[in-house]
């Protein structure tokens, strides 16, 4: 029998099966973009809301910083 034949063959199966992996990777990343991307330009998000920036989630004026307390002891 020819050994290195049955190597070869199982070497290209397993190729292939790397290969479909990355191939159904991919497009599992590819339709969940699409799928965001559809969200944002509908304006919603997951919680039902209309989207906004960083900026106005943080707050308008920042409080002073208190200096830390020593420690007592």
């Amino acid at each position: 029998m020819y050994h290195s034949a049955d190597y070869a063959v199982f070497e290209l199966h397993q190729l292939d099966e790397q290969r479909m992996l990355v191939e159904l990777e991919r497009r599992r990343v590819v339709a969940d973009r699409l799928a965001e991307t559809q969200h944002l330009e509908s304006g919603v998000t997951d919680a039902a809301r209309t989207r906004r920036g960083i900026r106005a989630l943080l707050p308008r004026r920042l409080r002073p910083l208190t200096p830390p307390r020593p420690a007592v002891g």
